[in-house]
């Protein structure tokens, strides 16, 4: 169903207002209350809903704000965005430059994954590393966060900016890692230099090696509860990255510890669903064979979403298009499958941070039978978003902590595509507390409807004394 709605979006109009397509399916803006009086845990979740006193978001009456007289910045908020009293905030400016560094990003890391791809495996030159808990980090990391940290404190004042980040200078700034700052500078200005073609303001002069040191530690905010900070993961799904396969970058902002808006970039995501089933080398080598027409979105997409809004939208890659054009956007809603029997469930590749046995008897018991889509990073979250899958379930094994950067950006885009997130035990994902998702209750369960979302709740409860996790 996604796919076929997908295509005729491809080619239609952008949509015309209408009531929110969210709101008319029945589905709520903020997670439902379905943990039932005999559970017994409606005094530990915190208000689904935003207190009357949040922020709304002011775009003019029109829902449209011009950014200059040869381009449109094209965004309808049919919902009317955080809360519905007090006094109003907007942040479409905010919207409007995270779409455009993400776009950015997106170019420098097709960039960095196609020279991984084409590097000798026995030359060493690869530039793939790994992290103090092994996992991989390559220059589209690093190369990624000081982009996005210098193009955001240029766009709004560089006092005005902090950043939760995935990654640190340490490696860079050693003795050993002279080659790699290197590569990783060079990486940064060869996109900064383009970054007029995206709206966005290019530096005077190349960023010298200090210059990206200095943007990648200004990204050491630890969040909270109070104040306005960007999160950011460069590349979700390193792994998935390096191996030609999907990854993401996600940023989102939080405000007073609520999500107020989250942007996707996807740059291997097919259009067409049934691609995702396959690997991004297996898809690569039958672009080769029979190349897309030019001009034509076959694949890469960045999405976007603002909190209260009910709805999320996703547009192509700059890095493939050609240009940056606010009316190539397409609206996305989440699946209307509501059977089981019917429904896609996502969840991670790697087995090291998550049970595929605990969730495949989850699917089981609730009578989910199609097999799994197995899905590097964020990507989940952009599946279920857009109506290609269902459901994403993760259950942590002991002692992981899951990061506000892994899901802020994905979280608030499912939820306006009419989607519900929250962990096992029903309650919203709680950004407030820091750099980790404290107080999770047992896992994370996004689903694109109530009912699935419900149901997978009732499985974890029944399930859960007898599993090892």
């Amino acid at each position: 169903m996604g796919g076929l709605r997908l295509s005729a979006w491809a080619a239609a109009p952008s949509p015309s207002p209408s009531p929110s397509s969210a709101a008319a399916r029945g589905f709520p803006r903020s997670p439902p209350d379905w943990r039932g009086s005999e559970r017994g845990r409606r005094s530990r979740c915190a208000p689904s809903s935003p207190p009357s006193a949040s922020p709304a978001l002011s775009l003019g009456a029109a829902g449209r704000l011009r950014v200059g007289a040869d381009r449109e910045w094209l965004w309808d908020c049919r919902g009317g965005g955080l809360g519905g009293g007090g006094g109003k905030k907007d942040y479409a400016k905010e919207m409007e430059a995270a779409v455009r560094v993400v776009q950015v990003a997106c170019t420098l890391c097709q960039r960095v994954q196609d020279a991984l791809l084409l590097a000798d495996p026995g030359s060493g030159s690869g530039g793939v590393h790994s992290k103090l808990d092994r996992s991989p980090v390559t220059v589209a990391d690093w190369g990624v966060q000081a982009t996005v940290s210098w193009l955001l404190s240029d766009r709004f004042g560089d006092e005005s900016v902090s950043i939760v980040a995935e990654e640190d200078d340490e490696t860079l700034s050693s003795s050993d890692g002279t080659a790699l700052l290197e590569s990783v500078v060079a990486a940064v200005n060869g996109c900064l230099v383009e970054a007029p073609k995206y709206g966005l303001r290019s530096p005077e002069k190349d960023l010298g090696a200090h210059d990206v040191l200095q943007a990648i530690r200004k990204c050491s905010s630890t969040g909270g509860p109070k104040g306005r900070f960007w999160v950011l993961d460069p590349v979700d799904g390193t792994l998935g990255f390096v191996r030609g396969d999907q990854y993401a970058i996600a940023l989102a902002l939080i405000e007073d510890g609520e999500v107020v808006l989250g942007v996707l970039g996807c740059p291997n995501y097919p259009m067409k669903k049934e691609w995702l089933n396959y690997h991004q080398r297996y898809y690569r080598l039958m672009s080769k064979v029979a190349p897309p027409t030019s001009g034509t979105w076959n694949k890469g997409c960045v999405m976007y979403a603002h909190k209260g809004c009910g709805q999320a939208w996703m547009q192509p890659l700059v890095h493939d298009f050609g240009m940056l054009s606010w009316h190539n956007s397409r609206e996305v809603q989440v699946s209307s499958v509501s059977d089981p029997v019917s429904a896609t469930f996502c969840e991670p590749v790697e087995k090291a941070n998550s049970s595929h046995s605990f969730t495949a008897g989850l699917a089981h018991s609730v009578g989910l039978r199609n097999q799994p889509l197995r899905v590097y990073s964020m990507v989940k979250y952009a599946a279920i978003a857009r109506g290609d899958a269902e459901i994403f379930m993760k259950f942590a094994r002991g002692g992981y902590k899951e990061k506000i950067w892994d899901h802020a950006a994905g979280v608030v885009i499912i939820q306006e595509a009419g989607g519900v997130v929250t962990d096992a035990g029903g309650c919203p994902l709680d950004f407030s507390r820091g750099v980790y998702l404290e107080g999770l209750d047992r896992g994370i369960i996004a689903c694109s409807g109530a009912l699935l979302h419900r149901r997978i709740l009732e499985a974890v409860d029944a399930s859960w004394n007898s599993s090892t996790l």
